[in-house]
C-alpha cells in the first residue's frame, strides 16, 4: 500500500505526550527501540536554600525523531508513551530548528542551566529573608551556587552579604 502524499518518509521531529510522571521510563524504552529522543530538562533553584533541582522543561512531553509511516506504532506502543501531539488525525511534525535551538541551550546531558540575569552593579531589592525590603547592589553574581553577593549599606558602612538568588529582584 503506498504512503499517502501528506505523510513523508523522511525522519522528522514530533512531540510525544508521556504518561504522568513517566517521562524517564518512556525515554529509556524509546532509546532501547532505536528511536532518537530529546527530553530537555532545566536546572532551577529550590526554595531559599542552595539546593537545585533538575526538572523537565516541558513536563509530560518529549521529542522523537522518526519517519512517521515506519515508526509510528513502535513509538505509540512504547511503555510510558501516551500519545503523539497532533492537530487533526495525523501527528504534526515540528520545525527541526526548535529541537536544534533547545539542544544548543542544553549541555551534553540535555540540561539547560540558567544564565545569570543579574550582573555586578545592578541595584536589587531583597524580597525575602531578614533583609526583605532593603536595596543593595550586586557585588558578585554566583548563579552556580544559587547565591549572589550583595553590597548592603548598613549605618553608612558597606557590608557584603550572600543572598539566595531566589530572594532578590531588580529594584
Amino acid at each position: 500500500m503506498p504512503v499517502p502524499a501528506h505523510i513523508t518518509t523522511e525522519r522528522e521531529w514530533f512531540v510525544v505526550r508521556s504518561k504522568p510522571r513517566r517521562e524517564d521510563c518512556a525515554v529509556r524504552h524509546l532509546i532501547r527501540r532505536g528511536i532518537e529522543v530529546f527530553f530537555p530538562r532545566i536546572l532551577e533553584p529550590v526554595g531559599l536554600a542552595n539546593a537545585w533541582a533538575t526538572v523537565p522543561l516541558f513536563p509530560g512531553y518529549l521529542f522523537v525523531e522518526i519517519a512517521l509511516h515506519r515508526d509510528f506504532h513502535q513509538v505509540i506502543w512504547t511503555p510510558g508513551v501516551q500519545a503523539f501531539i497532533s492537530f487533526g488525525e495525523i501527528p504534526t511534525a515540528i520545525q527541526p530548528g526548535v529541537v536544534r535551538f533547545l539542544r544548543d541551550q542544553a549541555g551534553p546531558e540535555g540540561v539547560i542551566r540558567p544564565r545569570p540575569r543579574f550582573h555586578a552593579g545592578d541595584r536589587v531589592r531583597i524580597k525575602r529573608g531578614p533583609f526583605a525590603g532593603l536595596i543593595g547592589i550586586i557585588e558578585t553574581p554566583c548563579p552556580e551556587r544559587g547565591r549572589i553577593r550583595v553590597l548592603m549599606d548598613f549605618l553608612r558602612q558597606g557590608t557584603s552579604v550572600d543572598v539566595p538568588i531566589t530572594a532578590i529582584g531588580l529594584a
